[in-house]
């Protein structure tokens, strides 16, 4: 039986919002804040078994405003739950939480999370 790979669900994730949305978007937080921004990566999950991976992604609409930071979230999310089949190999999408207000504990800029699961298969 050939091997089966897990894909990188970070670049995944850069690669399938940074098309759809009009701000920038990075896994970490940029050194150099933009006005707004998104903030995408996995923080954890595993693998069901050898060809299927389940992780947990928390994306985050950073903004001016709470209302810009909420909205930027939000469009994250209606992406993931509408626009998923552009992602090959990912079979499901669940939010598990959110949009909510989060924001960020040093700078006090606004920020909305959403969490979600998802299930992706690997690639032989």
């Amino acid at each position: 039986m050939p091997p089966v790979e897990l894909p990188n669900v970070d670049a995944m994730l850069l690669a399938f919002f940074g098309p759809r949305l009009s701000v920038p978007v990075h896994m970490k937080v940029p050194e150099t804040r933009p006005e707004s921004f998104v903030r995408a990566w996995r923080v954890g999950g595993g693998a069901m078994n050898r060809a299927v991976d389940q992780p947990l992604v928390t994306v985050q609409g950073w903004a001016k405003s709470d209302l810009a930071a909420h909205d930027l979230a939000a469009k994250c999310r209606d992406l993931l739950l509408n626009e998923s089949a552009a992602l090959p190999l990912v079979r499901r999408v669940e939010i598990v939480s959110g949009p909510y207000l989060d924001p960020d504990p040093d700078s006090k800029q606004p920020r909305y999370t959403v969490t979600a699961r998802l299930i992706v298969r690997g690639r032989r």
